[in-house]
């Protein structure tokens, strides 16, 4: 009997080391992959490309210096409310004209405050929150600059808030929390069927660390996420007309020096992740895999060109995420 007792108890915790161990698989070639994505150098030199990796590693390095110190606990709330706050300002004043480009900041307002609060539930202490918010802050120039419709914001903000709603599902043990998942990402397949994908990796990596007893109930809201946006994409496509207003692109002007800056920044945010990824062969991070597998399966869509996937940029937000939780729980000391 006692015998049994042990195998029952110890079998929950050897499936979920196996999945962390399967997440860590996973997110070191994704950001082996988007390593590589990035090289920009023609031709290609080994030299350069390592000099260039340096400048990545010195940028995660810089950011850990913050974990150093002991960080008070309302930092994480400061981020989440003024981030958001200045992207909406910033676009009320120089975009106040242009109704498509206030409408593509105000979607990135939103999608940042959702990208905060899924650091938030990542992380217990303000150090994640804190060093996401630092990385967003810094892809903001690039996001600003992007030619992406209104419609793309406005996805981007959805798929978002559904990855935030599946970390709240493992986090809390509730599979309702995957409904209001899967209502994000149905509305966000109304833009691209990016969003499908990045909701079935999402609800696999949720139902992954499902209760037991009430997987089956997880099953349900799991597949939904999967197929209501493709339901969605269908049905845009050929029975509703969405207004023009949301393709319309209202681009603001680029910086001159984000060309020279973008393979770097995209490299450091998979440093991160990295980091991460070799964080998961260690300590479990539950809550983070749905994250992770969001990113991938989007990641996915680039195998079918025919589907058009989105600018890499796109995964910026929760790469962003994964990369300053990863990088701040790696630079804690065992005090911390």
């Amino acid at each position: 009997m006692v015998k049994k007792n042990a195998v029952k108890k110890s079998a929950p915790r050897g499936t979920s080391v196996s999945v962390s161990i399967a997440a860590g698989v996973v997110a070191i070639l994704l950001a082996a992959w988007l390593v590589y994505g990035t090289v920009t150098i023609d031709p290609f030199r080994w030299g350069r490309f390592v000099e260039e990796l340096i400048v990545a590693v010195c940028v995660l390095l810089a950011l850990r210096l913050l974990c150093v110190i002991r960080l008070p606990s309302w930092l994480s709330i400061v981020c989440v409310l003024l981030l958001p706050a200045g992207i909406a300002l910033y676009g009320m004043f120089a975009a106040s004209s242009d109704s498509a480009a206030l409408g593509r900041l105000l979607c990135l307002a939103a999608a940042s405050a959702t990208a905060l609060l899924t650091a938030r539930e990542l992380d217990a202490k303000p150090d994640g929150t804190l060093l996401s918010a630092l990385l967003i802050a810094a892809c903001l120039p690039t996001l600003f600059g992007s030619s992406t419709t209104v419609l793309s914001e406005l996805m981007r903000a959805l798929v978002m808030a559904g990855i935030w709603m599946a970390v709240l599902a493992v986090r809390q043990k509730s599979s309702m929390y995957l409904y209001l998942a899967a209502l994000g990402f149905a509305l966000g397949g109304a833009a691209h069927l990016c969003a499908a994908f990045a909701g079935a990796g999402a609800g696999v990596g949720a139902v992954l660390f499902a209760p037991k007893k009430q997987r089956g109930a997880w099953l349900l809201p799991a597949v939904l996420m999967a197929a209501l946006p493709v339901a969605a994409w269908l049905i845009t496509r050929s029975a509703v007309v969405l207004p023009t207003s949301l393709d319309s692109l209202g681009p603001i002007v680029a910086p001159a020096f984000l060309p020279a800056v973008e393979p770097h920044l995209l490299r450091a945010l998979d440093l991160g992740l990295l980091l991460l990824g070799i964080r998961w062969f260690i300590h479990r991070e539950d809550a983070a895999v749905p994250v992770l597998f969001a990113v991938a399966g989007g990641m996915i869509l680039f195998f079918f060109p025919s589907l058009r996937a989105p600018d890499v940029w796109m995964q910026a937000l929760p790469l962003a995420v994964l990369a300053g939780t990863g990088a701040a729980k790696t630079a804690r000391g065992k005090g911390r």
